[in-house]
């Protein structure tokens, strides 16, 4: 018969829980609780405990209601324990404002593609239902449906994000998705544009806002959504410079203009409003689907013909890879150029006073190296 007693000796002010466990043996433990009522609650806790498991209907789920049920009497906080949907939304939530939109998009997949594989019960569960072996199996299931295995690697690096973030709030015991193995993923070497193929693709689109863009991406090594949205802000004539922040980690970018870009501003209609985008027609525009700007790049490729060689062929959903791509201005001329640690620590300096307000006189020598450095990317041939 469950009882609650009390310490004759004095030595403890709290209430104590006398109990049968369902193995038959007599339990006495503190209910940590001085009211008698409150203590009431927690014995009846312990016998509701024990007579689910003695009925072998017990399950984790319905032992933690039964603690928050108690806690709530209690007038205690009750035990946070988020589904595995509940978790992923609130950690992908936290991250709006702090991450680009093309990050959260990322994230929100990642999330929809484990969720459909869990189904929708599953989905429901206790984030700490998740096991290794649930990783592995849709890590494998994404393999078979034809993505490659760093795109595999990649989603199953984003999963993780929130489940490090669960173990820090001690929702979870370890973080399965770090814990499982990725993939091996072979290694593809990426080609870089020479500056007779730079020529063919400006050849294609002279006179249009594709022309400068390649050639910012030439110069600078820009990825192609941040070149699209640039604004007529991030140049500076006087100085001879071009800046902006880059939306992959949100970080400060500075490169001197180029002559070649020069003569393409030099001919463009004179514009007083600086927040006025460098190429309309490219703003604002996805980057990747069927008419995004990645698949228009490549139309521009096959136009001039500059395609490069096929490193893959198109997988179970018909996505190929070749050598070249916009990304490709990032391994060329620009980057070698300025990838140098001196001239990369002007830039820092440099564009760190221009986020300031304005670039200070006593900096003129490292605009001045930079604008050099800037000279040693080979000028496009004309014609």
């Amino acid at each position: 018969m469950p009882c609650l007693i009390q310490d004759r000796k004095g030595r403890s002010p709290f209430w104590y829980a006398c109990f049968t466990t369902k193995d038959g043996k007599r339990l006495k433990k503190s209910t940590r609780q001085t009211d008698r009522m409150k203590a009431w609650d927690v014995l009846n806790f312990y016998v509701r405990a024990e007579g689910k498991i003695a009925a072998g209907t017990s399950t984790e789920n319905q032992l933690r209601k039964t603690i928050n049920d108690l806690l709530e009497r209690l007038g205690e906080r009750k035990v946070h324990d988020p589904s595995i949907r509940e978790q992923l939304d609130l950690w992908i939530g936290a991250k709006q404002g702090a991450v680009s939109h093309a990050t959260i998009l990322a994230y929100q997949q990642a999330r929809d593609l484990f969720l459909k594989f869990l189904g929708r019960a599953r989905a429901e569960c206790s984030v700490r239902q998740i096991t290794e072996k649930d990783v592995i199996d849709f890590r494998d299931r994404l393999r078979q449906e034809g993505r490659t295995a760093s795109t595999v690697n990649k989603i199953k690096k984003y999963l993780a994000a929130p489940m490090k973030s669960a173990l820090k709030q001690q929702l979870v015991d370890y973080n399965v998705f770090a814990s499982a193995d990725g993939l091996k993923a072979d290694r593809v070497e990426k080609g870089t544009f020479d500056p007779e193929e730079v020529a063919r693709l400006l050849a294609v689109v002279r006179g249009t806002d594709w022309e400068g863009a390649i050639l910012v991406g030439y110069t600078t090594g820009a990825r192609l959504q941040d070149v699209a949205n640039l604004t007529w802000a991030s140049i500076d004539t006087q100085n001879g410079v071009i800046s902006y922040r880059e939306r992959k980690g949100d970080k400060a970018h500075l490169a001197g203009l180029h002559p070649d870009l020069e003569d393409w501003i030099t001919r463009q209609n004179a514009n007083d409003d600086p927040s006025d985008f460098l190429f309309p027609s490219l703003a604002n525009r996805p980057g990747g689907g069927g008419n995004g700007l990645s698949q228009n790049f490549k139309s521009i490729m096959k136009r001039a013909g500059v395609e490069g060689t096929l490193l893959r062929s198109p997988d179970r959903k018909g996505r190929s890879l070749r050598s070249l791509s916009f990304h490709s201005f990032r391994h060329g001329a620009a980057s070698q150029v300025f990838n140098g640690a001196a001239l990369r620590d002007m830039a820092r300096r440099v564009t760190g006073h221009a986020e300031k307000g304005s670039l200070h006189r006593y900096l003129h020598d490292d605009i001045e190296a930079i604008r050099q450095a800037t000279n040693l990317i080979p000028r496009l041939p004309k014609g």
